[in-house]
């Protein structure tokens, strides 16, 4: 993420009435991160203050961010259990600050109670209750306007947009390669209102936070319109890293992958049906995930030699799991 500079910094808390040295970091703010969160306190309620950053014009990029709020209001007027944002004393849901090459941008949500779930967690009941809780949501999206694609992109369907911002981003050209085959395979899916429409779009383990067996989702920041099934695959990469392997080794425990399928599945299918032909697509996904995070890790991965050859190992191999389980 672009360092966000001390004078934005001075000039978006003071839009929310927050003095800087009431701040403390929660998360975010690396490389890979869309942005950076910040917790503080206001008439005795707890507060995230989070903010992205941009660079200028921005145009195209607050438009989009506009149509998530309201996607992320729909969900939770519906009762979706989420994270949003409220408007400040201005009556602004977001506040921004403009230097020569960067737009930043902050708005406050109320701070979730609980705190996001310990690998070991996923291949427990807590993953019938996500899976319940991302039925529901992806129930609710079949009727929300946008489905195809957020306006303000070129492409007629988001996942074209996102495929297209990482290939261009990539520096590897044998994953670029990977990116431009996975376009010409998705291209073949059948996409309808069952299968495809606004997501999450980023629900790893890190994004939901726990009470007992309660979940809030946090950090609609890249949601878009795309696959439901990217919502079902991208939590098990918690697992696929900690416990199991699949994502930059190739398997070595497949139980706790097993597991959270079981669970996840099982508490989707109480809202949501998903016919049997995606759920052998998952593979594919998982795929999808492992470009996805190998290009926003590139700068890092060029620095851990051995690991970047593991993680292209895995990309070039594309090995099924899944279906092994």
């Amino acid at each position: 993420m672009i360092t966000v500079s001390e004078k934005a910094l001075s000039h978006l808390c003071h839009s929310y009435g927050i003095k800087e040295a009431d701040l403390s970091f929660l998360g975010g703010g690396r490389e890979d991160s869309d942005g950076i969160a910040y917790s503080y306190h206001s008439k005795g309620q707890k507060k995230v203050l989070k903010i992205l950053a941009f660079e200028t014009p921005g145009t195209k990029e607050l438009a989009a961010l506009e149509e998530r709020l309201t996607f992320v209001q729909y969900l939770g007027e519906n009762g979706i259990d989420i994270a949003y944002p409220e408007k400040n004393e201005s009556r602004r849901l977001y506040e921004t600050f403009e230097d020569e090459k960067h737009i930043f941008l902050a708005y406050s949500m109320k701070f979730c109670e609980g705190k996001s779930p310990d690998t070991s967690l996923l291949s427990t009941k807590l993953s019938w209750h996500w899976g319940k809780l991302m039925g529901k949501a992806h129930r609710l999206t079949k009727n929300y306007p946008i489905w195809k694609n957020i306006t303000v992109n070129p492409s007629q369907f988001g996942h074209q947009d996102e495929i297209h911002f990482f290939t261009n981003w990539c520096k590897d050209e044998g994953v670029k390669e990977e990116w431009r085959s996975m376009e010409a395979g998705l291209s073949k899916l059948p996409i309808d209102r069952n299968t495809y429409g606004f997501i999450h779009n980023d629900n790893h383990k890190n994004n939901i936070i726990t009470k007992n067996h309660q979940i809030t989702l946090i950090d609609f920041d890249c949601s878009s319109c795309n696959f439901f099934l990217q919502d079902i695959t991208v939590p098990a990469q918690g697992i696929m890293f900690d416990l199991s392997g699949g994502m930059m080794n190739e398997v070595y425990n497949k139980e706790p992958l097993k597991r959270y399928f079981d669970y996840f599945i099982n508490g989707y299918e109480t809202e949501n049906h998903l016919d049997e032909l995606w759920l052998d697509q998952i593979d594919v996904f998982f795929q999808y995930r492992r470009l996805l995070l190998f290009t926003c890790m590139q700068n890092y991965l060029n620095h851990n030699p051995d690991l970047k050859k593991n993680f292209l190992f895995m990309i070039e191999s594309k090995p099924e799991i899944f279906r092994k389980l």
